[in-house]
């Protein structure tokens, strides 16, 4: 087993929990601005400052204790948006357990996870006022719904009560603005039961659901020491400076936004901007001014596409090439004229952003040098659900585009092989590993064996302890001759050697007489394609380019990780909240289709398979 223990690089405070964060937040930064937000994006902007939002936050805890839900579990689920992160955090901060809900999920599944996580309250947004009503009718356990917007029918003898399904006389259905006056009335009137609650720093403050790409979701355990040790952890590895500008981007209900995008903001004194929404999201950095974005590789790639389509078409890309040329040699004289070089592409951003946070998956290391030698930082970090999130990061002190860099303060990690620099399973070992899987003690106890946390996923250390992530281990393809394929690396060289290549997707197909065939499933951008081939679809130009791409990579790897056979096409593939395909999901739709049109992956390799993964009638 080899073993890297953290580095501090810079100092931290350390908090018992998260209220004590937050006041500790709020003396710093009371007059600064929290949030800015608004309904829409022809609305004006909304400002709450630290103390207006920690004062709303109280009197919302002060409201909720008095309706009897102190100690208990309050699901929230709606878009990224103000009420959101006031609901999330008067919850956690001395109320109870907050169970943060995916807005993406079909009804039948939000009601299952409400029943799983066994929830006595929910805080929702308007557009699920209907689900809301089935679960009033179905679930029986949950004691109060309550809107984030005022219904139009209020209950005349409590003005937090709104209508429901069950008519206007439903107590059960209240609202989040009249909450909060009351719960303000109860503070002037001397009400301080949530004020004063005890927090235990061990006991659960979240229940969280993963994303369940390769297997059903578990219901991660989070304690506050747990987000507090992450939070300290990450402020050791990179200098956050309060007056960030941080916009909103993720769903909320992610750990990775939870904890990054939420309550680290929060704890340095940076202003959060609740993004428009994706269609918005380069012109809200350009009217905000953005300076720290948090993402996943989709959203940087999709930032480096646009850059490189932009220079193509105005013909400056060899000018773009020959400053960076000139900037590396100044870079290695202690000089850095890259703002100034490639104003051009700040400006595009907004002129602030400078630092971009990027998680969740592999993203290509041509990105992140390209966006480095322009001006851009982004820093790739490693983490799961289940440690709060974040295992590893990278500073300007531990930046190697590919890795994920070296754990966090408080956090030791390990990858499970003896041989030096071979890759073995990646394990966790610190005060961010979660309590525990709720209602799985067989699951809990296979996962934190040996005083370590086991992650599922594979990844290596070079000579600097520095972590590289290879691929996961349900993923990973076993051939008959027990040597190991792992479909994330062969995806990330796919998606680097082809511009025209929006995803891809590798997998095994067992044959008849025992081995083992690697496969792959590209998805096509189409506008590069019809660029590419001056506006006509034509498949045998497309096969012959991706045929080229594929020996190319192919080229690259060992014999036995060879890609054999490949179909095409434009449909995007199904994927999580956070943009990971749904790998089970997808293998058993392209399965399902080939054995509907009774052929082997053999016959349409190749080919297009959108045809046969089309809806009936389509």
């Amino acid at each position: 087993m080899q073993i890297v223990r953290a580095r501090e690089y810079y100092p931290a405070p350390n908090p018992r929990d998260l209220r004590e964060m937050l006041r500790e937040s709020v003396a710093l930064h009371a007059q600064e601005p929290a949030f800015r937000f608004r309904r829409r994006p022809e609305d004006p902007l909304q400002t709450r400052t630290y103390a207006e939002f920690a004062a709303e936050a109280d009197a919302l805890g002060t409201a909720l204790a008095a309706l009897g839900l102190s100690g208990k579990r309050v699901a929230v689920i709606g878009e990224n948006r103000y009420e959101w992160c006031l609901a999330h955090v008067a919850v956690v901060d001395g109320l109870g357990v907050s169970v943060p809900l995916d807005r993406l999920l079909t009804e039948t599944e939000i009601l299952g996870l409400l029943a799983r996580g066994e929830a006595s309250a929910v805080v929702y947004s308007p557009t699920f006022r209907r689900t809301m009503d089935r679960a009033a009718a179905e679930l029986p356990g949950i004691e109060r719904f309550v809107c984030m917007e005022p219904e139009k029918h209020a209950h005349p003898g409590d003005p937090a009560a709104t209508h429901g399904a069950h008519g206007a006389s439903d107590g059960r259905f209240l609202d989040l603005p009249a909450l909060v006056a009351h719960g303000r009335a109860l503070l002037a009137a001397g009400d301080r039961a949530y004020l004063d609650a005890s927090i235990d720093p061990d006991a659960m403050s979240a229940l969280l659901f993963t994303s369940g790409t390769t297997s059903a979701s578990k219901a991660v355990m989070q304690t506050h020491r747990n987000v507090v040790a992450d939070i300290r952890g990450m402020r050791t590895m990179l200098d956050l400076r309060p007056g960030h500008r941080m916009l909103s981007v993720l769903p909320l209900h992610h750990t990775f936004e939870n904890t990054c995008g939420l309550m680290t903001a929060l704890a340095i004194g940076a202003c959060i901007y609740e993004c428009d929404g994706l269609r918005h999201i380069q012109k809200n950095l350009q009217e905000f001014g953005i300076s720290l974005l948090i993402g996943v590789p989709v959203l940087f790639e999709n930032f480096h596409s646009k850059v490189q389509d932009k220079l193509r078409k105005t013909g400056k890309e060899r000018t773009v090439r020959a400053a960076v040329a000139v900037s590396r040699v100044l870079r290695a004289l202690g000089i850095d004229m890259r703002r100034k070089l490639f104003r051009e592409i700040h400006a595009a951003f907004g002129g602030r952003l400078s630092i971009g946070i990027c998680g969740a998956a592999p993203i290509d290391p041509a990105i992140i040098r390209f966006f480095d030698d322009v001006g851009f930082t982004i820093h790739q970090g490693f983490g799961l659900t289940e440690t709060a999130p974040v295992v590893t990061g990278s500073n300007a002190r531990v930046f190697r585009p590919g890795s994920v860099g070296h754990p966090i303060g408080g956090v030791e990690i390990a990858v499970d092989s003896d041989v030096r620099g071979a890759p073995g399973e990646i394990l966790v070992r610190g005060p961010i590993v979660m309590k525990g899987y709720y209602g799985d003690e067989a699951a809990t106890a296979e996962a934190m064996r040996g005083g370590w946390f086991h992650t599922g996923d594979v990844g290596r250390l070079d000579r600097r302890g520095r972590l590289y992530v290879t691929g996961r281990l349900k993923s990973m393809i076993v051939l008959p001759s027990g040597k190991k394929v792992f479909p994330e690396e062969i995806e990330q060289l796919i998606g680097a050697h082809g511009p025209m290549v929006k995803e891809s997707m590798v997998w095994g197909v067992p044959r008849k007489d025992g081995e083992v065939d690697v496969c792959a499933r590209i998805v096509l951008d189409k506008d590069r394609i019809l660029e590419a081939l001056g506006g006509i679809l034509d498949e045998e130009r497309i096969r012959k380019a991706l045929e080229d791409l594929l020996r190319e990579v192919n080229a690259r790897m060992p014999s036995f990780k060879a890609v054999r056979y490949y179909v095409f096409g434009f449909e995007e593939m199904i994927k999580t909240t956070t943009l990971k395909i749904k790998r089970t999901v997808e293998i058993e739709r392209i399965q399902a289709a080939l054995d509907a049109a009774a052929l082997q992956i053999r016959d349409l390799s190749g080919r297009s398979i959108d045809p046969l993964l089309a809806p009936a009638g389509a």
